[in-house]
C-alpha cells in the first residue's frame, strides 16, 4: 500500500547510482517509479525508470513518491497519477534535484507537477515535457515552489483550475533563465509562465 517503488521502496540515507526500473507501480501513498521514499540524504543518480506510476492516495512520482535527499542526472517517462503532490520525477521534493527531467503525462488533484508536485529545494539544469492536469496548484515543471529554480523549463500543456502556470503553479521564490512553451488553462490565477507569484522572476 505504502512506500512503493518499481526497485526500492524506502531509502534510508543510501545511495542509488546506476539503477533502473521499468514496471508499472502501484499503491497508495509514497509511491514512485524507482522509489516509494528516498530519506535522510539519501542519493540518487543516473537512474531512471519508465513504468507508468498510479496511486489512490498523496505523494506519487514517475521517479519518487518523496524525495528527502540528492536526486542528480536521472529521469522517468511513464505517466504518473495519484491525489495531491504529484509529480513527473518527484511527487513532494525536500532536497535537491539537477540535470534531471520527466516526459510523462502527470494527473492529480493538487500540488501537480510536471517535474514536481510540491517544492521545497533547489531545482537546476531540469526540465519536463509532459501534459499536465490538476485542480490547484499545477505547473509544467512545479505545482507549488519554495525554492529556487534555475536554468529548467516545461514544453508541456497544463489544466487546472486555481493557480495554475506554465512553468509553476503557486511561486514562493526565485526563478531565473527559466521558461515554458506549452499552452495553459484554468479559472483562476492562470498564467504563460507562473499562475501565482510571490517572489521574484
Amino acid at each position: 500500500a505504502n512506500y512503493v517503488g518499481g526497485l526500492a521502496g524506502y531509502n534510508w540515507g543510501g545511495t542509488i547510482t546506476n539503477t533502473y526500473s521499468t514496471g508499472a507501480v502501484t499503491g497508495t501513498t509514497n509511491v514512485g517509479g524507482l522509489l516509494g521514499e528516498n530519506w535522510g540524504n539519501g542519493t540518487i543518480s543516473n537512474s531512471y525508470s519508465t513504468g507508468d506510476v498510479t496511486g489512490s492516495g498523496d505523494d506519487v512520482g514517475g521517479l519518487v513518491g518523496y524525495n528527502e535527499g540528492t536526486i542528480t542526472d536521472s529521469y522517468s517517462t511513464g505517466a504518473v497519477s495519484g491525489g495531491d503532490y504529484v509529480g513527473g520525477l518527484v511527487g513532494e521534493s525536500w532536497g535537491t534535484i539537477t540535470d534531471s527531467y520527466s516526459t510523462g503525462a502527470v494527473t492529480g488533484a493538487n500540488y501537480v507537477g510536471g517535474l514536481v508536485g510540491y517544492n521545497e529545494d533547489t531545482i537546476t539544469d531540469s526540465y519536463s515535457t509532459g501534459t499536465v492536469s490538476g485542480g490547484s496548484d499545477v505547473g509544467g515543471l512545479v505545482g507549488r515552489n519554495w525554492n529556487t529554480i534555475t536554468n529548467s523549463y516545461s514544453t508541456g500543456a497544463v489544466t487546472g483550475t486555481n493557480a495554475v502556470g506554465g512553468l509553476v503553479g503557486d511561486n514562493e521564490d526565485t526563478i531565473t533563465d527559466s521558461y515554458s512553451t506549452g499552452t495553459v488553462s484554468g479559472d483562476d490565477s492562470v498564467g504563460g509562465l507562473v499562475g501565482c507569484n510571490n517572489m521574484d522572476i
